[in-house]
């Protein structure tokens, strides 16, 4: 159990959680512990933002977070941990990266009548890989991959 602990630890870090902006109120200044609380998260949490980059008002206890910041700073966050798959990439979750599917061969599942998800295996960790694609662009992917 000793060795597994480790790992676990390492994986915590790897991940990281997509908060919504828009539960914080701009108009509003928070408290490391009311900002946590609004995403449910601990106050090292927040703390943790700070160090990273958002801006905090120091100059007496509590220390504050202006709410129009805190939502910037978390729009920011998410736009620059987003990460763009090529046309002929779809993205990996056990790798969180885009990825090239194995054997070049995917499958088109249609979720609705305008839109379908292309499932292939990642060819790094062989786990499943994704991509949703407009129903009118599968004419592009057929010819990228070995369709079915």
């Amino acid at each position: 159990m000793h060795g597994l602990l480790p790992v676990l630890k390492r994986a915590a870090l790897t991940i990281m959680a997509n908060y919504n902006p828009n539960l914080v109120k701009i108009n509003r200044s928070y408290t490391f512990e009311e900002l946590a609380a609004v995403f449910g998260v601990h106050k090292n949490t927040v703390a943790g933002w700070v160090k990273a980059g958002l801006p905090c008002l120091k100059d007496q206890r509590p220390f504050l977070i202006l709410g129009v910041e805190a939502k910037a700073y978390l729009q920011q966050r998410r736009v620059s941990n987003k990460q763009k798959c090529k046309p002929d990439e779809l993205y990996c979750m056990r790798c969180k990266n885009p990825t090239k599917p194995a054997v070049n061969s995917v499958e088109y599942l249609p979720v609705s009548n305008t839109k379908g998800r292309l499932t292939g295996f990642c060819s790094r960790c062989e786990c499943l890989v994704n991509k949703f694609i407009a129903h009118r662009n599968l004419g592009k992917y057929a010819a990228l991959f070995d369709l079915s």
